[in-house]
């Protein structure tokens, strides 16, 4: 166990959300570890193996599973720095004719890449809730899958280099965009642009209230050489992230005042009355369902070539916390 006398130096980089800022800005510091924390956008930690630049850092979901079934040197702490309604970023035309999945059958389905964890989620949803097989949609990229990745066999792919998905929706030249992130065009409010459930927060609400299911997209990882030699690391880091969020969450309950959102108070009682007092919960115990579903669908679509257990997936000392 390492002495008290000295802290061990660690970098770590994550992305700002509320609930890791505390752990940014240092108002919470891992026990016996000199953290020094740097952060950067979401999509960053989806783009590269983080675990070879920093000693821990949040990491796609669906990187860390195939980095581990590879045996690349990482492992995982059952942390989730990032969950997403998955539902809710699926868009479509205004004047398309789709309002449900099912009419997306054939259709032209625009993505930045196959293999993003979005689209292992959304693939694996339309399949076993609404009986859609990715092989009846025909999908559009834009960015080459890198990663090491091949498009399972039987998948229309067609590659377009060089093009924003923004354009090819309100071209028409793709009929429905699964997005990581919320479109320029949606955000800004382009008439042009919709979502493609009509009520998309009753759509995610019912899959929540059927499954209990609410997607995890990130996790966080350490380089496993550093785990192997002071796995103590890793505990410290899981403790230290449960309490960032534990002081973000009892500020917006302990008055929401402090959130600058004109129905705060509405949103938070809704928040627990729909999704239970922690849906944001950490820990492999309480994720359980949660990863075996993910892992299941990344297996089903050709990711990696074995199921693991969930217990290899993350540090074993960790797995109990």
């Amino acid at each position: 166990m390492q002495s008290d006398k000295r802290l061990f130096p660690l970098t770590l980089a994550v992305a700002e959300y509320d609930r890791t800022r505390p752990l940014l800005d240092g108002r919470v510091q891992p026990k016996g570890i000199a953290l020094t924390s740097q952060t950067a956008s979401i999509p960053e930690f989806c783009l590269r193996p983080v675990y070879e630049e920093y000693d821990a850092a949040e990491m796609s979901i669906s990187w860390y599973v195939m980095a581990h079934c590879r045996q690349e040197p990482v492992i995982a702490i059952p942390i989730f720095p990032l969950r997403m309604p998955i539902h809710a970023y699926v868009f479509c035309r205004t004047d398309a004719p789709f309002t449900q999945p099912n009419d997306l059958v054939g259709r032209r389905i625009g993505t930045r890449r196959y293999r993003s964890t979005i689209n292992f989620w959304l693939r694996g949803i339309l399949l076993d809730h609404y009986g859609i097989d990715p092989k009846e949609l025909s999908w559009v990229t834009t960015y080459e899958e890198g990663d090491g990745f091949s498009v399972p066999p039987g998948i229309s792919v067609t590659y377009r280099p060089d093009t924003g998905m923004e354009e090819l929706l309100l071209n028409g030249e793709i009929d429905c965009l699964f997005s990581p992130v919320l479109p320029e065009a949606y955000r800004r409010g382009d008439p042009n642009i919709r979502r493609l459930f009509p009520n998309c927060k009753s759509e995610f609400e019912n899959y929540f209230k059927k499954t209990g299911i609410f997607p995890i997209t990130h996790t966080i990882v350490m380089n496993k050489t550093l785990w192997e030699k002071e796995p103590w690391v890793a505990e410290r880091l899981f403790i230290a992230f449960k309490e960032a969020q534990r002081q973000c969450e009892e500020f917006y309950y302990a008055d929401p005042k402090h959130l600058t959102l004109s129905r705060a108070i509405f949103t938070l009682e809704e928040e627990r009355e729909t999704f239970g007092p922690d849906p944001w919960a950490n820990g492999l115990d309480s994720n359980r369902h949660v990863l075996e579903t993910f892992v299941r669908y990344t297996y089903e679509q050709g990711y990696i070539d074995r199921v693991p257990a969930l217990e290899e997936l993350f540090a074993h000392n960790t797995l109990s916390l």
